[in-house]
């Protein structure tokens, strides 16, 4: 009985102490499991700070660009403006020297239609004095 019960107990024992490193080992692969895990959780942390992060940049970058663009746009319509005002003030004064150019030749022509018609009366004078002359 001894014996039988010595078999038992070294049979039980044995089994504890398999069951005990089987469980240590349970215990190491569940923190190692843990571990990871746990790392893992902070690299999807990280990478979402860092999209997030990534998100904030671009929105700032297209905000700059915009208000760049913006800018850009207004100083270009400025000048663009000021380039029209100026063409529209260089074309009416041409248009005025052009006025005045027009009056004096007009001028001109009716001063020459003038002298033609003082000159035409002046050989229609001496024409008709030389006809009554030679009469």
């Amino acid at each position: 009985i001894n014996a039988e019960y010595g078999k038992q107990w070294y049979q039980r024992r044995v089994r504890a102490v398999t069951l005990t490193a089987r469980c240590n080992t349970l215990k190491l692969s569940l923190a190692q499991a843990i571990g990871i895990a746990e790392q893992s959780t902070l690299q999807k942390l990280e990478l979402a700070e860092i999209l997030q992060i990534s998100d904030i940049q671009d929105k700032q970058k297209r905000t700059f660009l915009k208000e760049t663009s913006d800018s850009r746009v207004k100083e270009v319509k400025k000048i663009a403006n000021a380039k029209l005002k100026s063409c529209a003030e260089i074309i009416h004064d041409r248009e005025e020297e052009h006025e005045r150019s027009i009056a004096m030749l007009n001028d001109r022509i009716t001063k020459l239609k003038h002298r033609c018609h003082t000159k035409d009366e002046q050989i229609q004078s001496l024409t008709n004095s030389d006809k009554t002359m030679s009469s």
